[in-house]
């Protein structure tokens, strides 16, 4: 039906002004440097910062030849070292469903890090919502559902995959 209709000035002027804008676009693209981004990578607190106020999950501690090597510090000195401008940091299982370490590294280093939250399937439907809704709130873009963490649906559970996406934030699904 679009076609149907002749161009007006207006329209035709817009659309000229839109493919010269693209062009320039395109033009000042080409001159500038591509951003190099980590999309999945894991950071936990050290063993001074896990004694401070980011404690590992129960029977998750690191092991301790990791233990001090996935702090926030130590990642950024990785990146800069090779030249990487930002990643996706996906909550680790170590600190299962206390997201406040990657919270606290989005918070200082915004032009640096995003998050993948991990989802609680213990939570009951509204304050799973409005778990995923805050921490979307607080930077992160992105929610993973693992299913070993996941009890045989039951009647009455939130079945999270109904609606991937919907609302504006990455679904990611682990297979194993």
């Amino acid at each position: 039906d679009f076609m149907r209709f002749p161009l007006t000035s207006l329209a035709a002027f817009v659309l000229s002004a839109t493919t010269s804008h693209r062009a320039s676009l395109t033009a000042s693209a080409m001159s500038t440097k591509s951003m190099v981004i980590d999309s999945h990578l894991h950071v936990w607190a050290s063993s001074k910062e896990a004694s401070s106020g980011f404690p590992y999950a129960e029977g998750q501690a690191p092991p301790e030849s990791l233990r001090d090597v996935a702090s926030t510090s130590s990642l950024l000195e990785k990146m800069n070292e090779n030249g990487v401008d930002g990643a996706l940091i996906v909550q680790p299982i170590n600190h299962k469903f206390d997201h406040s370490y990657v919270i606290s590294a989005m918070k200082e280093y915004p032009d640096r890090f995003k998050g993948m939250l991990l989802h609680d399937p213990s939570l009951p439907t509204e304050k799973a919502v409005s778990t995923l809704e805050d921490l979307a709130l607080k930077g992160f873009v992105g929610v993973r559902f693992n299913p070993y963490l996941w009890p045989k649906e039951e009647e009455g559970k939130w079945k999270p995959m109904s609606t991937p996406g919907e609302g504006g934030i990455a679904v990611y699904r682990r297979c194993g």
